[in-house]
């Protein structure tokens, strides 16, 4: 058993009320990514509690309209690796759509409001796990935070997913304090997402007198989405939704529409399928399945890179629950997951990390989200023996 867990464990749950406290505060600092300033809000605020711990740090700018990276390193000097804790503070909620001024709650031992699983409370317990080990004396590894602010919107049109990369660089492992999965599994893989946005043009007309002459947009859409959805495999890890369906404005039902707009969410698991995957999807969207239709179409590609599961993955998992079950923890499960996090874009830089290390919860992504409150004391106090114990591990 590691020699500094009582000490650890005695620090969090003295820390418990403060801990909520500091959850409730940035989680009510609300900011949608599109929304600059109020992002920039919070991270102000982390800033500042970064810094009370000694925290040297500074903003990376993204793009004009995004705020940027919040970039802190805790004693740089020392003679260790990094060790890094990683993720975001902006959320898919717009300021106000919990309809109140100050939406964080606990019911029942769950935590709702915007981000408090996606993924505030994740960074709480990174500050936590900092604050347990400068009790315990710790100055084995430097620790470097990155939070960014615009992670929900894919990063697009920034060089962030390279800045990540770049950052994590020689460092000796990182956690990237992610959505916890319900199930206390410490995520190993995760996939990247591309986004196609498509518009057919026809030629309307009645349906009863212009069937064989009018050029209906809507079923040239609906062959291409058919012919999409057969790209699927998910042996591969490839899978098609069309996600959004119209009929560009046309309310007749005795009408054929000339309009037709789609969106297909596409997620692959490697850059190699992903790039297979391009080409098919391209030779569909040129290909003309009723003469006359016309289509434009772009396709986003997420600045979040796929998360390969791999040794020194593995290796990482490993030793956590070894330490789990030295020091009385409940182990982790593993699992891959189907969205993207900036864990692929920090593991392409050839060192070991994992995903999902944040409080444990579900429905992110939905006014329904909420975490499990216990769930933000056990993560902080885990992390923090397994960083202390790295330093007695030969491996690391």
């Amino acid at each position: 058993m590691n020699i500094h867990r009582e000490k650890i464990v005695s620090f969090i749950d003295a820390h418990r009320d403060e801990m909520i406290d500091k959850w409730k505060t940035f989680v009510n600092l609300e900011g949608h990514y599109e929304e600059k300033e109020a992002v920039e809000r919070a991270q102000a605020w982390l800033r500042n509690e970064l810094e009370q711990e000694g925290f040297e740090c500074y903003i990376r700018e993204s793009r004009p309209d995004r705020a940027g990276v919040l970039v802190g390193i805790l004693g740089k000097n020392r003679p260790g690796k990094p060790i890094i804790f990683s993720g975001h503070v902006d959320t898919v909620h717009r300021t106000g759509a919990f309809g109140k001024p100050e939406p964080f709650e606990i019911r029942d031992g769950k935590a709702y409001g915007p981000g408090v699983l996606d993924m505030k409370g994740g960074i709480i317990v990174s500050l936590y796990v900092v604050k347990a080990l400068r009790e315990i004396g710790y100055d084995a590894h430097p620790i470097k935070m990155m939070y960014a602010g615009e992670e929900e919107g894919d990063h697009l049109e920034t060089d962030i997913d390279e800045f990540f990369t770049k950052e994590a660089s020689g460092a000796l492992c990182a956690f990237n304090m992610e959505t916890g999965h319900i199930s206390n599994s410490l995520c190993i893989g995760r996939k990247s997402v591309y986004t196609l946005h498509a518009t057919v043009r026809g030629l309307g007309g009645h349906a009863g007198n212009e069937f064989t002459t009018a050029k209906n947009a809507v079923h040239e859409a609906i062959y291409k989405c058919a012919e999409l959805m057969k790209l699927t495999d998910l042996d591969k890890g490839t899978t098609i939704t069309i996600s959004i369906f119209d009929s560009g404005g046309n309310t007749g039902t005795s009408a054929i529409p000339d309009c037709s707009n789609f969106a297909a969410d596409m997620r692959i698991s490697s850059s190699e399928e992903g790039q297979k995957l391009l080409s098919k999807v391209n030779e569909i969207m040129q290909t003309n399945f009723i003469e006359g239709t016309t289509t434009e179409y772009e396709i986003d590609i997420a600045k979040i890179h796929p998360f390969k599961t791999n040794d020194q993955v593995l290796k990482l998992f490993d030793f956590i629950n070894k330490v789990a079950i030295e020091n009385e923890f409940t182990p982790f499960g593993s699992i891959q997951l189907g969205g993207g996090s900036d864990a692929g874009a920090i593991g392409m830089a050839g060192i070991p990390v994992l995903c999902s290390c944040g409080v444990i919860g579900q429905y992110n992504h939905n006014i329904r989200e909420y975490a499990v409150v216990e769930s933000l004391f056990n993560r902080a106090k885990i992390y923090a023996v397994v960083i202390d114990e790295m330093k007695n591990s030969p491996q690391w």
